[in-house]
């Protein structure tokens, strides 16, 4: 079992949203994206309190992505981006 982050991008100037949802293999995935694509999107109307007009108008609809969530690639580049930007500044 994997985390796919779904990223809602709006083409009005608003912020991009996104929430985690669990898939059980890649095999699934690639057979129905569609189901976790809008499973993403159930996730981020009913957190925020939106319907698909709410999406639509704040123009979220047509710019939907996804990538794997892997807390600890994330945070490895984190932490190395950290340490460039302490020698850059001279801190360290």
């Amino acid at each position: 079992m994997f985390q796919l982050q779904v990223t809602m991008n709006s083409n009005k100037g608003f912020r991009p949203v996104s929430t985690l949802v669990n898939v059980p293999s890649v095999a699934e995935f690639k057979a129905d994206p569609l189901k976790y694509r809008n499973e993403g999107v159930l996730r981020i109307c009913a957190k925020r309190g939106w319907t698909w007009q709410d999406v639509q108008r704040f123009g979220y609809d047509s710019n939907i992505r996804f990538r794997v969530y892997d807390k600890e690639k994330i945070e490895r580049e984190k932490a190395e981006r950290y340490e460039q930007i302490k020698k850059e500044r001279g801190w360290t």
